[in-house]
């Protein structure tokens, strides 16, 4: 028996309790210190008072898919901890769910347990070799990454066939700073979409435009641009980020169609005006 398995703390999650009584009798027999709890809750107080070595979860506890709520609970207090996936409903979209949020191995029940105490001792002996993946919330990687997006859209702006057109995407950057401030704020503490006075900025920001002559077609695409540089962002960020990640599309748009009801009110297109000499 290895050593890091007979020091190994493992917490087991799974409402059922003839499987938590009789799995953790054989982890145990196995030199496991195991801990089984049957709620999210009991899952998620361990988490935040004891260190373990191991997360064994079921996927499926109080409702679908809420073992990656501790998944995800535990990849933040506790990033060095192995984690794994229990389940009785193997699918394509629980395999994928399990890549993003870092999970360390997904078994099917019922599981091999001689396979499944060997993979629980090869994690442990690998991670001991490797560095922990450092955990982020989508808001953290926003307000860490908030100027190179503002400046990447800028940049791109200036190159876009049709913003390259216009005399102002010099007051682009300073414009978009404060959409992605209001922006990380809704996704980390927002309920119901965005406030009145958020989409008010989206709509003087349109009535803006709209006097200096561009056309809707101007303002919905320095918001394509803006969402461009925010997705190329989370693209090259293989974190569990996709809930926020929507949640941060829904109020972009929701700000763009803002933009655009000072354009509801006239009647005829207004042109794309040139870029000016200085």
């Amino acid at each position: 028996m290895s050593e890091s398995a007979k020091r190994a703390r493992l917490l087991f999650v799974d409402d059922e309790e003839s499987i938590r009584l009789t799995l953790t009798a054989v982890l145990q027999k196995h030199g496991f210190d195991v801990t089984a709890v049957g709620t999210v809750a009991d899952a998620l107080v361990q988490i935040n008072c004891c260190d373990y070595d191991a997360l064994l979860c079921d996927l499926n506890i109080e409702k679908p898919g809420d073992g990656f709520a501790v998944i995800g609970a535990m990849r933040y207090s506790q990033p060095q901890c192995v984690s794994m996936v229990l389940t009785a409903y193997p699918s394509f979209e629980n395999a994928m769910n399990a890549l993003r949020h870092q999970v360390d191995e997904f078994f099917t029940k019922p599981a091999d347990v001689d396979s499944l105490v060997r993979s629980i001792r090869k994690r442990l002996d690998g991670r001991r070799s490797q560095l922990p993946v450092p955990f982020k919330t989508l808001t953290g990687l926003l307000r860490e990454k908030c100027g190179v997006i503002v400046e990447g859209a800028a940049a791109a702006a200036k190159s876009d066939p049709l913003l390259g057109r216009t005399h102002l995407t010099e007051e682009y950057a300073g414009e978009f700073a404060r959409f992605m401030d209001v922006l990380i704020e809704y996704v980390d503490v927002g309920r119901n979409g965005l406030g009145p006075e958020v989409l008010n900025l989206g709509i003087a920001y349109g009535r803006r435009r709209r006097k200096q002559g561009c056309d809707a077609r101007v303002v919905v695409r320095e918001f394509q641009v803006l969402q461009e540089r925010i997705c190329q962002l989370i693209a090259s960020t293989p974190l569990g980020l996709a809930p926020d990640f929507v949640k941060c599309m829904k109020g972009l748009n929701s700000l763009v169609i803002a933009a655009l009801r000072p354009y509801g009110k006239s009647r005829h297109a207004v042109s794309v005006p040139r870029r000016t000499s200085r």
